[in-house]
């Protein structure tokens, strides 16, 4: 049914149908509702979610990791192929210090056009477009020939481990095609990045302050290591999500004012790029460059691993949804967008990688303005993403 005539007008009154109010009716309730990870749980999100998909008259389901983080799914349609999954994520990154916030950032304030919130833009945001555009099929009187599934899912901040990848293991990824809402400024993105969490721990020797000549201070060892980590990157480059980065996240070591800290370690991110599947390989200039210090340095002494390895990940741009998702994203902005990569780690390796599934990343709302003080979306923005994803539901799935 993609791309016939009926599906198409299907998708212009669909995309009609759109409340801009309900959209941002629907992303300050999110925002209202904290899930920060870490330090919280997505139960009250999953709430509030659950009862806006109950009204509108989707089959709800919550699903659970073993550590009990939830999982909403909501299925409408028939249940018949082809079957589309929407995927975004309800946990956050945690707001911090209130004090660096303009407003409440749980309060879904308005300024300028902008609602701004924990979780406006990665990702309340594109989750309030994506349950908009189910109430617009259902105000516009469209019913899906096809299926579509959304996966609300847990812990996608820290890995995925409680939300999709649960849905990986329990065989939930079982669709045509998927789209991951992420915020990528309504651009139709096929790759993404990976990346390595590695933790690089220097050891010392313990001193009085006084004397710190007969100590070994580990916080200088690591200092050295740390100027010098943009030589671990290879030189090589992807087309769409660029070069590999390497950042040093957080620091700890030292243990008294007064003493030579004979500890300090790390936590690093490395970022990597499609191509790069071998964690031995990454892992490799970090060991060197610990060599050559060690060389040049004695008494220094860094170890390196990787804490966590999630792959990159990378999709054609041959396939329907691409297609579907470029000319729903034309319509609405009035030229054929270039297909783009995601510089972040998304759940979209799940559906790529493991699933074989064909995806996008597609969603209202930037990165410039996730993870930060005062975060935000523009409301306009977010309603054109509704609209978007009401032409590819109607357009891919077909509607009567």
């Amino acid at each position: 049914m993609v791309g016939e005539g009926p599906a198409s007008a299907a998708a212009v009154a669909a995309a009609d149908a759109i409340d801009p109010d309900e959209a941002l009716r629907y992303a300050r309730a999110l925002i209202a509702a904290p899930s920060e990870n870490p330090g919280g749980t997505e139960d009250a999100a999953v709430e509030v979610a659950g009862g806006i998909l109950d009204e509108l008259g989707a089959a709800t389901e919550v699903v659970r990791s073993e550590e009990g983080r939830p999982s909403l799914i909501a299925r409408i349609g028939t249940g018949d192929r082809p079957r589309l999954a929407w995927n975004g994520h309800l946990d956050t990154v945690p707001a911090g210090d209130g004090s660096t916030w303009s407003t409440d950032p749980f309060a879904g304030s308005v300024a300028e056009g902008r609602l701004i919130g924990r979780g406006a833009s990665d990702m309340k945001g594109p989750i309030a477009a994506a349950l908009a555009a189910v109430a617009a099929l259902r105000r516009a009187g469209r019913d899906l020939a096809g299926t579509l599934d959304l996966h609300l899912v847990a812990d996608e901040e820290l890995a995925g481990t409680h939300g999709t990848r649960v849905l990986r293991d329990r065989g939930m990824l079982d669709h045509d095609a998927a789209i991951v809402g992420e915020p990528s400024e309504l651009e139709v993105a096929l790759a993404e990045r990976g990346g390595a969490w590695i933790t690089a721990v220097a050891s010392g020797r313990a001193a009085h302050g006084s004397r710190p000549e007969r100590g070994v201070n580990a916080i200088v060892s690591m200092s050295r290591f740390v100027l010098r980590l943009p030589e671990v990157l290879p030189d090589r480059e992807h087309p769409l999500v660029g070069r590999p980065t390497v950042n040093v996240a957080i620091v700890a070591g030292g243990t008294a004012p007064n003493v030579v800290p004979d500890r300090c370690e790390v936590d690093i991110d490395r970022r990597t790029i499609p191509g790069e599947d071998d964690p031995d390989e990454v892992l490799a200039p970090f060991h060197g460059l610990a060599a050559d210090l060690q060389d040049a340095h004695p008494g220094f002494d860094v170890h390196v691993s990787i804490r966590e390895w999630i792959e990159a990940a990378e999709t054609g741009g041959d396939t329907t949804i691409a297609a579907v998702a470029r000319d729903a994203v034309a319509a609405e902005r009035g030229d054929a967008p270039p297909f783009v990569g995601f510089t972040g780690i998304t759940d979209a390796r799940f559906y790529i990688n493991d699933a074989k599934i064909e995806t996008v990343i597609l969603g209202p709302g930037s990165l410039n303005h996730a993870h930060a003080a005062n975060e935000s979306i523009g409301i306009d923005e977010m309603t054109t993403g509704a609209r978007i994803y009401a032409r590819i539901f109607t357009s891919y799935l077909g509607a009567d």
